[in-house]
């Protein structure tokens, strides 16, 4: 490449075009948690995100908002929402995890709220449970309490509450 050249003009698009997509400003912020809502009680577009294991991604009030299924292989402080949720066996995530199906193979500290929640065999869950369907296997740790929603309503107002609570300490 020529020493004069944009070396990372390429790195984080998709396009084969040289010019980055430019983003339009926000004007306004979001007071509802719409958007949350949306992404875990759609079903799935069917794309898939990965935070690597080599990422550590830390906030105060940290929110990731995903409408397909979102990997964590790294680490995260804040909260995790998506229309399918799988935490890596290396994964770890101290916040809110909260989706249609959720399965942790890692590490959570704070709250798991979906349709259908799956603790695998190599999974640390420290906090309450709030599901529609739960498993649990042989060799999973789990400190806390399960909580059974009667509907999907219940669970979209435990991720309310739980985002109202957070966004009032902040």
């Amino acid at each position: 490449m020529p020493s004069g050249s944009h070396r990372g003009s390429f790195m984080f698009t998709r396009s084969s075009s040289a010019e980055p997509n430019t983003l339009e400003p926000r004007t306004t912020r979001p007071t509802s948690t719409n958007s949350a809502e949306s992404s875990i009680s759609a079903p799935s577009t069917g794309e898939k995100s990965v935070i690597g294991n080599d990422l550590k991604i830390i906030g105060q009030g940290l929110r990731i908002i995903s409408r397909g299924i979102l990997q964590v292989d790294g680490e995260i402080e804040g909260d995790v929402l998506a229309a399918e949720i799988i935490i890596g066996e290396k994964g770890q995530v101290t916040g809110m995890v909260a989706g249609q199906q959720v399965v942790i193979r890692g590490t959570v500290s704070g709250v798991v709220c979906g349709k259908t929640v799956a603790l695998q065999a190599s999974s640390q869950v420290d906090g309450d449970i709030h599901h529609m369907s739960f498993a649990i296997e042989q060799g999973a740790r789990f400190e806390g309490r399960s909580r059974r929603a009667k509907g999907e309503a219940d669970l979209l107002r435990v991720v309310e509450q739980r985002a109202t609570a957070r966004s009032a300490s902040v």
